[in-house]
């Protein structure tokens, strides 16, 4: 089994409290138990999909001028401490940057280590908790709680493979859900995280080349091609996986005649090449000059970003149109505009000239 340690502590905070209060584990689970190893290999296996299904993500790395949560890892990586200290510290500088602070938390801190065939990884995650009823072996009702894996916090993954050979700069994922950016953000804080990769804007860039790329299509090839790439994007990134525009464009061989796809893999990687020797200063090197003096392919790769990691929030909005207020919902997708939906720019209005059936059938019982 990949999962090597795991270890859970609570921890929670009022609004009003100063300080918060923590609750630590006096030893972690024993994972060579047949009884229970298998309950938390489906709890990390469940927490690792949530962190890697989630659209929002941020990439970086372990900030060189706050040292204390790296500084407790290395000091695990060497054994100068176990696994069940290391979290007991790391909880404890997170408690103690949460007092005096208008912030609320309730809830577990979630520690596992895995060893995987390429790499090893440390995760940390907030857990959330419910209440239910259970049935008692007498039949009788209780309550009880469980994890609410739909509601769980952030969540952060080290690769301490690529951390320690020190070839990688997006080691730390930082994983978060919904509504608690200031906590989110505290505990970045708390553990030195530093975004290294803006993928919000590098998704934008991306788009912006396959836009002008359709554009070299017939305009009724244009838009399926678009919807195709980003159905491939948004698939890698559910997976966890960055998009690899050569492996993008041999899926688009597949999907749509040969040598438009060939062209389009050639136009990424002249594109990218363009504007990162735009912003390249006069004293940094070329991709082919790091190439010639041996440098190694993931410092070429880096050079040429022959590979994306996408903002699905991005890819979503390039194909459709939508927006809401608290009395109007409205989605379409972006091929209808200056078809059946048009819009006025003068007027700030929308006309729906084929108004779907379902809807249609409402308007005219109501």
């Amino acid at each position: 089994m990949s999962l090597r340690h795991f270890v859970t502590h609570q921890i929670s905070k009022d609004i009003k409290d100063p300080a918060a209060t923590l609750v630590c584990s006096e030893q972690e689970a024993d994972l060579d138990s047949e009884l229970v190893a298998h309950f938390y290999a489906q709890t990390a296996a469940q927490l690792k999909a949530v962190l890697t299904q989630r659209s929002g993500k941020r990439y970086g790395i372990f900030h060189p001028e706050i040292t204390q949560a790296r500084a407790q890892i290395q000091d695990w990586q060497g054994e100068r401490q176990s696994f069940v200290a290391l979290t007991r510290r790391l909880s404890k500088q997170f408690a103690n940057a949460l007092d005096n602070t208008e912030l609320a938390l309730e809830g577990y801190l979630a520690f596992f280590y895995e060893q995987l065939a390429d790499s090893d990884r440390l995760y940390m995650f907030h857990l959330r908790r419910k209440s239910s009823v259970s049935i008692n072996t007498d039949m009788t009702l209780s309550e009880t709680h469980y994890l609410d894996f739909s509601n769980t916090g952030f969540g952060v993954m080290l690769n301490i493979t690529d951390w320690l050979a020190d070839d990688d700069s997006k080691y730390l994922t930082f994983s978060f859900g919904r509504g608690d950016k200031p906590l989110q953000n505290q505990f970045a804080e708390c553990i030195g995280f530093t975004d290294t990769l803006n993928t919000a804007a590098e998704t934008e860039e991306f788009l912006e080349i396959v836009d002008q790329f359709s554009q070299t299509l017939n305009p009724e090839d244009s838009f399926e091609y678009k919807t195709k790439v980003v159905d491939y994007c948004i698939e890698q990134d559910l997976r966890g996986e960055p998009v690899v525009f050569d492996e993008l464009a041999s899926y688009m061989e597949t999907q749509v005649k040969a040598e438009p796809a060939k062209a389009f893999a050639h136009y990424i990687v002249d594109k990218q090449k363009e504007r990162q020797q735009s912003q390249r200063q006069n004293s940094e090197l070329t991709p082919e000059q790091l190439a010639a003096q041996g440098a190694s392919q993931q410092v070429v790769a880096e050079a040429i970003k022959t590979e994306l990691i996408p903002d699905r929030k991005k890819l979503r909005g390039f194909i459709r149109y939508s927006g809401k207020n608290k009395d109007l919902s409205l989605s379409f997708s972006a091929s209808l505009l200056d078809k059946d939906i048009i819009f006025d720019k003068s007027s700030n209005e929308l006309r729906i000239t084929r108004v779907p059936e379902s809807l249609l059938k409402q308007l005219k019982e109501s």
